[in-house]
């Protein structure tokens, strides 16, 4: 059975969200409009990409090259927190998480270092990394979407707490000891200069395609081309299972928002920027904040608090973001600790970060009103 079917069927996030998609085609009311066709058509192009990038080793050589030049443990947490912020910011949250955690927990055997705590860091930095550019994470790519965000007006949106990010990233690694060590030997594919060159060029016409500075289904022959040049493995490998997820959630969100009752409390909630805001946080937590982004951006003309809701709101729970699930599953297989001390110790960071970054937010959104 190919790897891509064995995700799918394997995924229990995808089958919850198969089963109400299902039920609301039979119960609710859904039109084919509520698919937001470019997202889905970015989200495609972009996994695709991505997933060249991973299959060729660049992002891996990257990663490992410059972690070989730390010179003591607090240098290695820095560096790979670092491209946990900056990758993800390109290639994805997810990728960030997929990429850095084997490495870090191979870095951690070698030298001896505790790794629960630098991996739940390691997804809060691609979590708030990604939070910067629209082709971050889904629900930024939704959002720049759905409200066609220019590339300026999304960096108006992300800047401020993306600065705030990259402080309270830059004083992180304070929290752990610094202690020299030997060079670190880390092997990495070495990547020819055709391959740089090809997708360099595809990495820029495909983020294009993303901005609406170049046709969308182009960016998508783009992608599919380049796979074709560099891997054609890729298309075997990608994560297919989030682009009919994506379909499903455009289907419930869609029924949702034609249910009176539930029209009615969600505008309730929306009636200022600051309600939006903490509308967006709170659900984030319950629901996962790609959904929470789909069903609210229905009932809001306030971007910016929608924005940082969601944003904030990947922090907290588990299922706030589904990044922070991965983690935990790839933390689970590299290390083969089944135990729930990295999912509670995870959520209880994540919890106190909710708390500080709900009361940054709110000054951030009476700052944009006066």
């Amino acid at each position: 059975m190919p790897t891509f079917i064995k995700k799918i069927l394997s995924d229990k996030t995808l089958a919850i969200t198969t089963i109400l998609s299902v039920l609301a085609l039979l119960f609710g009311q859904v039109a084919w409009t509520d698919i937001n066709v470019h997202t889905i058509v970015a989200l495609a192009a972009l996994l695709l990409l991505v997933g060249v990038y991973e299959r060729t080793g660049v992002l891996v050589a990257i990663a490992t090259t410059i972690i070989q030049k730390s010179r003591t443990t607090r240098q290695v947490i820095l560096v790979t927190l670092l491209l946990s912020f900056f990758g993800s910011m390109i290639f994805t949250n997810d990728v960030a998480i997929l990429t850095l955690v084997p490495i870090f927990v191979t870095i951690a055997r070698k030298l001896e270092l505790k790794m629960v705590l630098p991996v739940i860091f390691i997804t809060i930095f691609a979590n708030l990394g990604s939070a910067f550019t629209p082709f971050g994470n889904p629900q930024n790519l939704y959002l720049a979407s759905h409200y066609h965000l220019t590339l300026g007006h999304f960096l108006q949106l992300s800047l401020p707490i993306g600065m705030i990010n990259l402080v309270f990233l830059l004083l992180s690694p304070f929290a752990f000891k610094n202690v020299p060590i030997n060079d670190i030997e880390l092997t990495a594919t070495k990547i020819e200069t055709r391959t740089v060159i090809i997708l360099v060029i595809s990495t820029l016409l495909v983020l294009a395609g993303i901005l609406n500075l170049f046709p969308i289904w182009g960016a998508l022959l783009v992608s599919i081309v380049t796979a074709l040049l560099l891997n054609r493995q890729t298309f075997g490998q990608i994560d297919y299972g989030i682009l009919l997820m994506f379909v499903e959630f455009f289907i419930i969100v869609g029924a949702l928002s034609r249910i009176e009752w539930v029209s009615d409390m969600i505008k309730l909630g929306m009636t200022t920027p600051a309600m939006t805001f903490i509308t967006g946080t709170i659900s984030s937590q319950f629901i996962s904040n790609v959904p929470a982004a789909v069903l609210l951006s229905n009932f809001t003309s306030h971007v910016s608090p929608l924005y940082l809701g969601v944003t904030t709101g990947g922090l907290g729970t588990l299922i706030a973001s589904l990044a922070n699930l991965l983690a935990w599953r790839q933390f689970a297989q590299h290390t083969s600790d089944q135990s729930w001390h990295f999912p509670l110790r995870a959520m209880l960071i994540n919890g106190v970060l909710l708390i500080i970054y709900l009361l940054i937010g709110l000054g951030l959104i009476m700052l944009r009103l006066n």
